[in-house]
């Protein structure tokens, strides 16, 4: 007989045994879907890489400065240009930095896009060329070169309407007239979700900057038969050389190479991912243990039928093929099933991380992710179906011959099997219970987070003044002033901030007048916010002591400040923070700082005020702050916030109205309420901690099915022996022990075994920097997790055990 033949009987036995086929295939199902789902997701996130020509080749490159633990530093326009000619390791460098871009011609609003300036030889670096008009010339990216702009696919289709004619117009970036020459393919996004890119040296004084104003971020092409290595040595001799002739800007700067992969999606996200991965392997062992246990079972049944095909002829070898031939036919269901399951799970995942990741993380089923699953289907049928293949193969043919189909018993090798898998299951299972315990905890501590402010009936929105409109300071205080005084008749408050809660702030140095401090003592960093004096009204907070700013603050004379309660306790814990005098210092280091913002300022603290988060990232203390009075802060990006007394969504076309009155070229753009602000910053923590319950929750069921599985198949193995028990006087109760106690002890030794794993994980989350003020040997979480492991097992192999006691004793007494 044939594989064809072993093929067509599986096929036969399959459908003549269907329950036990559907469990089979449904346990196997789940274990490969949800590992096909989240190898998707690693491997667009870790493993694809960016969509251009050789992406193995194109290097991020940076700086770093590990004697002040800045290992993510950008570099400087100069140490780019020194680094791109001496780097012979390269076959191009190019250098990029994302900005946000006000659009503007005739017949059409404003609208606000996110673009790149960009060295003119990026594109062609990474194997991109526009598909319409031309792409960036040497001579473009000049100091003084007329100014030209490449449009994105997305900005030529919806605003130009795909009109070829675009080419050679002019429109408005900035306020700079710009020649559009060119249009990029569809989909090409790069950096960051750009939509329209400008020459590098279309940024302001680009030659003038200084060494240390690291705000480009560079790429480079390796030349051939280049390794990464040699790269990082030849650019390690370049940096040593700079910070020999620098000392003040370069001193322990050093080069930074790694593939464009590791750069953006290295750190906590890259953690994340691969612990979703861990814990799908762990729920196919436990599919695979489930399966394994199920074949164990109905061995004992086809026991006798395996003798008689040995004691005409046939080979053990032929028997163990016929047997993974099943296994393998199973398998092979499952699979079709779990793909279909991982396409469902695929698009709810893209669906609800669409607006949140770079342009191209696509989640898609290459061939790589088909190749992980077929190795899969195949990788499992072996897993399950080895082991009990070898063990009926191994079935003594007298022995069974010789007991006349009477009981068709498997035996004790049968129980010893299946109790180590069983074991195996619940080991497995309260390890990774334990891991999705620790990570939705941590999860649900940073969701919870209260941000500090009434986010109800909040509206923010950001601006751009352009600096070729608005370059003196004393204009922006004045567009800031007439935008309060319109918008106030329609709101309920109306405030400008240079941050709007939950989007960051500046990050400045601190001192205390008065205050010795250590020598070569490095100075704490506090964030800075410019608000103006309704900006506390606004987002529904009053000082707790002293007071709030006035129009007279800012002023010459008037330097004050308004600290966090989390400043005042970190630096004035023992004494009153009120009228002590504070200095608030950019970091020489970082370059200078923004137009209209002095290196150092000494301010007076006036106020305290409670805690309000502006980071939406995993740490669990929100920052201090100091509060400056927006005129001591006129940045030309500042945030707009108001509160309305019904749904703000019904006030932004007024909004908008209002805004085209003053400044009919300047967009409003990032309209959110401040509740759809909150949600973006916490939808990693909802999604990701819904994966790891969903994975938990598989898990459990399958560990409860295999267990049901083994009592109900110890109880049907042992029918006979209940009838004789039964008819000799044994009680309901001591029947059901009979089987109960062995579930006991298959979860006291998978409990056991389970905790020491739970420990190993919660040490391997602790080591990753997985878990916010969580402890990964916490007592509660692991206890009440095998608390629940060993409630559902009971349940599981409580529920056949009541089968037993409810047998006729003469029924069991005739069964074969």
């Amino acid at each position: 007989m044939g594989l064809w033949q072993d093929l067509q009987f599986a096929v036969r036995l399959l459908v003549k045994d269907k329950w036990f086929t559907l469990v089979a295939t449904i346990a196997l199902a789940l274990g490969i879907g949800v590992n096909a789902t989240v190898f998707t997701f690693v491997n667009a996130v870790l493993i694809r890489g960016l969509p251009f020509d050789e992406p193995d080749r194109i290097m991020a490159i940076g700086s770093a400065d590990p004697v002040r633990n800045r290992l993510n530093l950008g570099v400087s326009y100069l140490d780019f240009k020194d680094w791109s000619e001496a780097a012979k390791s390269f076959s191009g460098v190019a250098a990029y930095t994302g900005a946000t871009m006000n659009v503007s011609d005739e017949g059409r609003a404003p609208e606000r896009y996110v673009g790149a300036a960009v060295s003119a030889n990026l594109f062609t670096l990474i194997g991109q060329a526009p598909t319409l008009g031309r792409g960036f010339l040497p001579e473009d990216d000049r100091p003084g070169a007329p100014a030209v702009v490449l449009l994105g696919s997305s900005i030529f289709k919806n605003r130009y309407a795909g009109d070829p004619a675009i080419i050679g117009r002019t429109i408005r970036v900035n306020e700079i007239p710009s020649v559009v020459i060119g249009v990029m393919p569809e989909g090409l996004r790069f950096p960051s979700n750009a939509d329209l890119w400008r020459p590098l040296h279309s940024i302001a004084d680009l030659e003038q900057q200084k060494r240390n104003a690291r705000g480009l971020e560079l790429m480079g092409q390796l030349a051939p038969g280049t390794t990464r290595e040699q790269a990082q040595a030849e650019l390690d001799a370049v940096a040593a050389r700079l910070a020999a002739e620098f000392p003040d800007t370069n001193k322990d700067i050093q080069a930074r190479v790694q593939t464009y992969n590791e750069r953006v999606n290295g750190g906590p996200i890259r953690a994340v991912f691969l612990s979703l991965m861990g814990a799908v392997v762990f729920v196919l062992l436990i599919a695979c243990a489930n399966v394994a246990n199920l074949l164990l079972a109905r061995a004992g049944t086809r026991a006798r039928e395996i003798a008689v095909r040995v004691s005409i002829g046939a080979s053990r070898t032929r028997i163990v093929r016929q047997l993974l031939v099943e296994s393998l036919l199973i398998a092979l269901i499952a699979g079709a099933l779990g793909l279909v399951l991982a396409v469902v799970g695929i698009r709810i995942f893209d669906a609800a991380t669409l607006t949140q990741r770079p342009y191209w993380i696509q989640f898609t089923m290459d061939t790589s992710v088909l190749a992980f699953l077929v190795a899969v289907c195949l990788g499992t049928a072996i897993a399950f179906g080895l082991a009990p293949a070898l063990h009926i193969a191994r079935t003594d043919v007298n022995e069974v011959l010789k007991e006349g189909g009477r009981s068709g018993s498997a035996g004790i090798r049968v129980r010893r099997w299946t109790s180590v898998l069983v074991i195996g299951e619940l080991a497995l299972t309260l390890a990774l219970l334990a891991g999705a315990g620790f990570m939705m905890r941590n999860f649900m501590t940073l969701y919870r987070l209260d941000i500090g402010v009434e986010t109800s009936r909040l509206l923010t929105m950001s601006l751009v003044l352009p600096d070729a409109k608005y370059p003196a300071l004393e204009q922006r205080l004045a567009f800031y002033r007439q935008v309060q005084d319109r918008l106030g008749s329609r709101f309920e408050a109306v405030s400008v901030a240079t941050n709007a809660p939950l989007q960051g702030g500046l990050p400045r140095r601190f001192e205390i007048v008065g205050r010795p401090k250590a020598p070569e003592q490095e100075l704490p960093t506090v964030t800075v916010i410019g608000a103006d004096p309704r900006y506390f009204h606004t987002v529904g907070v009053s000082p707790t002591r002293g007071r709030g700013f006035t129009e007279a603050d800012g002023a010459a004379g008037q330097e004050n400040a308004i600290v966090n309660a989390r400043l005042a306790q970190m630096y004035f814990a023992n004494e009153d923070p009120l009228g002590r005098q504070i200095v608030l210092s950019l970091d020489p280091s970082l370059g200078d700082p923004p137009p209209g913002i002095p290196m150092s300022q000494t301010v007076t603290i006036v106020g305290i005020v409670p805690n309000i988060r502006q980071r939406a990232g995993s740490q669990l203390d929100p920052d201090p702050i100091a509060y400056l009075p927006f005129t001591m802060q006129p940045r030309a990006v500042m945030t707009l916030l108001a509160r309305s007394t019904g749904d703000p969504h019904l006030l932004t076309p007024a909004m908008r109205e209002e805004m085209r009155a003053i400044d009919p070229d300047l967009p409003l753009f990032n309209i959110r309420t401040m509740d759809e602000v909150l949600a973006q910053a916490r939808w990693p923590f909802r999604v990701f901690g819904s994966m790891f319950a969903i994975f938990a929750f598989i898990a459990l069921m399958l560990s409860a099915v295999g267990l049901y599985a083994v009592t109900a198949y110890s109880v049907t193995q042992r029918t006979q022996e209940i009838g004789i028990r039964s008819a000799l006087g044994a009680q309901s109760g001591q029947v059901m022990w009979l089987f109960v106690r062995r579930a006991f002890i298959h979860m006291g030794i998978g409990l056991t075994l389970g905790i020491a794993a739970a420990l190993g994980v919660g040490s391997i989350f602790e080591s990753a920097d997985l878990l916010v003020q969580i402890n990964g040997r916490d007592p509660i979480t692991i206890g009440s997790i095998a608390v629940l492991l060993a409630a559902v097992s009971l349940a599981a192999s409580t529920w056949p055990a009541r089968r037993a006691t409810q047998l006729d004793p003469l029924v069991a007494l005739r069964r074969d």
